[in-house]
C-alpha cells in the first residue's frame, strides 16, 4: 500500500539542500520523487513497472511539480554522464554483475558537486535472509558503490543507522546502511542555498567641525555616540 511518505533517508540528508536536478533509481509509485520536486528539484523517475509508474504519475498530476516518469531500468536508461545534482537509490533492486555495471551507473549520471545517496537494508543474518529466499550476494550495496568511489569524491556519510518505521513489506528491517558522498568540483548540492548578504548601512558624511565659539548642544554630555551599532 502507498503510504505517501518519502524514505526517511532521503528527507534526513536532503532536507535544505539546495535543489537541482534529481535522479530517483526505483521510484516505485512516487513519494521520494514527488518529494523531492516539492522541494524545486527537477525530477528523472526511472523504474521498470509500468503499473507503479501509472499510480505515480496520478498522484503527481494533482500538483504542479516538474518529474519526468521514465519506464526503464538504470542501465536501460541511457543517462547522460554527470548530468544530475542528486542520484539517489532507496533501496534499489540492482543486480550485482563482474563488470560493477550498476555501481557504475549510479557514480557516472552524478554531476561536479552533485551529490550520491544508497540506501539499503543492512542484512546482518545473511543466512536468515537466505532462508526467506534472499540472496544478499546477488545485489548491489551501499559498500560496492562506496568501493568504487576514487579521489575525485569526498563520502559525507557511510554508516549504518536505526530506521523507525511502523508498516509495509520492510517493517521488519530494523536498521538501513546509508551511503552521501558528492563528487569534488563544482558547488556542492547538498549545501543550501546561501541567503543573500544584508544590505551594510551606508556611513553618514562627518559632521563638519564646529567652531570654538560655536556652544555645544546642551544634552551632548548625555546622548550616546551614533557611530554604535
Amino acid at each position: 500500500m502507498w503510504s505517501g511518505e518519502p524514505n526517511g533517508a532521503l528527507v534526513d540528508e536532503m532536507t535544505g539542500a539546495r535543489p537541482g536536478r534529481a535522479l530517483d533509481v526505483g521510484c516505485g509509485e512516487g513519494a521520494d520523487a514527488l518529494w523531492l520536486a516539492r522541494q524545486g528539484w527537477a525530477v528523472t523517475a526511472l523504474d521498470i513497472s509500468r503499473i507503479a509508474l501509472h499510480r505515480a504519475r496520478a498522484h503527481a498530476d494533482r500538483e504542479n511539480v516538474d518529474i519526468t516518469w521514465v519506464l526503464s531500468g538504470l542501465l536501460d536508461a541511457e543517462l547522460p554522464a554527470g548530468g544530475f545534482d542528486l542520484v539517489s537509490a532507496q533501496y534499489p533492486a540492482l543486480r550485482r554483475t563482474a563488470d560493477r555495471a550498476a555501481e557504475r551507473a549510479l557514480i557516472s549520471a552524478v554531476a561536479p558537486g552533485g551529490t550520491l545517496l544508497i540506501v539499503h537494508h543492512d542484512i546482518r543474518d545473511a543466512t536468515a535472509a537466505r532462508e526467506h529466499g534472499f540472496e544478499p550476494d546477488e545485489w548491489v550495496t551501499p559498500g560496492d558503490v562506496a568501493a568504487l568511489l576514487d579521489d575525485s569524491w569526498h563520502t559525507d556519510v557511510n554508516e549504518v543507522r536505526e530506521r523507525s518505521i511502523s508498516g509495509g513489506a520492510g517493517a521488519h528491517h530494523t536498521h538501513d546502511v546509508v551511503l552521501r558522498a558528492h563528487r569534488r568540483g563544482g558547488q556542492p548540492s547538498h549545501q543550501p542555498a546561501p541567503r543573500p548578504k544584508a544590505a551594510r548601512p551606508t556611513p553618514r558624511p562627518p559632521a563638519p567641525p564646529r567652531s570654538v565659539s560655536d556652544p555645544a548642544p546642551a544634552d551632548s554630555a548625555r546622548r550616546p555616540s551614533s557611530s554604535r551599532r
